[in-house]
């Protein structure tokens, strides 16, 4: 499909022909290389290896059709479907490549920080932004950015080095939605739901890509925070309304899908972020967020109702998932979701933005959602790594 893909683009997308071609290509397919496995030949214990799959990367698929394990190594499947070529990952002999995690100073550690969504004209095609009536007006983006800024200043002051993938609410890729028209109609196979798929290909598919690319060229990053709110589906779109459920959550990658395990290009970077003991640090500081996040919010946690996230601990306050962001960021990646945006309890706070000082809302004196969301990962950063001087 990819020939009659690029023809295509190079008729009707909106930005010149051959340099559109090439980012819609670039933003929708990986393109990974198997040979980005081969410096890790020797790197890996047989125990570490399948115990990462079975508790982390998969723990709700059957991953061994794709990689058949023995005592010396592990054979892999390269294609879409078993038997269409394999490569040997050898293990390392006895405990010679156990992964630990490591504390450092905050000072020199490059930590990359991600305003979940966009924000701004663009959070109703995102579908992070609401109203209640004549009530304000509540972006995802907007909040998150907010609380990045606060961040990148904070940590700056405590010797970090700080990249934000975005700095304003406007998108980092230059594609639009109207550029993924004709990839959205090709993968349907008719104009039905295509401007919902070229949309999502846009701000989704598309900007995350962009900002990764972004990280890289910063020179990587040791960690990287994706801020995000949660929300739940109103129940009816056309009337909405607020809902008393609030809680939050903390991600770090894994929980691959069958479907997705089929996908080489997906199994190619779940293996290299195992291989670099990426879920190491994700699971350390991800238990770290939870701690401090939980404290400050006093909120109960997530539970997913479907298989596509699985709980690392007992209370299920932190799960792994396969998300597009936290599978492309080249370092650990954690994702926060606190707090849910369209409950009673945080609303009319959501809405208020940042502020400096406190106001109050429904009796209780509060200051900003940014200024508590930056505080309490702020606490956790400064736990784990400020204490390794």
């Amino acid at each position: 499909m990819r020939p009659i893909l690029h023809l295509c683009i190079l008729m009707l997308s909106a930005l010149p022909f051959c340099h559109a071609a090439d980012l819609v290509e670039e933003a929708l397919e990986s393109n990974r290389d198997w040979a980005e496995l081969e410096p890790y030949q020797g790197k890996i214990t047989q125990s570490t290896f399948v115990t990462a799959m079975d508790r982390i990367y998969a723990p709700n698929a059957d991953w061994r059709p794709w990689m058949e394990v023995d005592e010396k190594g592990v054979w892999i499947e390269k294609g879409a479907r078993p038997g269409e070529g394999r490569m040997r990952l050898r293990f390392a002999a006895g405990d010679a490549a156990q992964f630990s995690y490591q504390p450092r100073d905050l000072k020199g550690l490059r930590i990359a920080i991600d305003p979940g969504h966009i924000g701004g004209i663009w959070g109703v095609v995102e579908e992070r932004s609401f109203s209640i009536g004549d009530g304000p007006v509540v972006r995802e983006g907007d909040l998150t950015l907010q609380t990045a800024k606060r961040l990148e200043v904070a940590l700056r002051e405590l010797g970090a080095e700080v990249f934000l993938t975005r700095e304003s609410a406007q998108p980092v890729t230059e594609l639009r939605a109207e550029d993924f028209t004709v990839a959205a109609l090709l993968k349907l196979g008719s104009e039905e739901g295509m401007d919902k798929l070229a949309n999502r290909y846009f701000y989704r598919t598309a900007e995350i890509r962009a900002r990764s690319k972004e990280i890289e060229e910063w020179g990587g990053a040791d960690l990287a925070v994706a801020l995000h709110i949660n929300a739940s589906g109103f129940e009816d779109p056309d009337n909405p309304s607020l809902h008393e459920k609030n809680d939050a959550h903390v991600l770090i990658h894994g929980c691959y899908l069958d479907g997705e395990l089929a996908d080489p290009d997906q199994r190619i970077e779940m293996l290299l972020r195992l291989l670099k003991g990426y879920h190491v640090v994700e699971e350390k500081v991800g238990a770290e967020m939870v701690r401090t996040m939980r404290e400050s919010t006093g909120l109960p946690a997530y539970d997913y109702p479907r298989g596509n996230a699985a709980p690392l601990d007992d209370e299920k306050y932190l799960w792994s998932r396969n998300l597009l962001a936290n599978r492309l960021f080249d370092c650990p990646v954690v994702f926060l979701e606190p707090w849910q945006a369209n409950s009673v309890a945080v609303y009319e706070w959501a809405g208020a933005g940042d502020y400096e000082g406190e106001r109050s809302f429904g009796g209780e004196s509060r200051i900003s959602l940014p200024a508590q969301y930056a505080d309490f990962v702020i606490e956790a950063l400064t736990s784990l790594y400020g204490a390794a001087k």
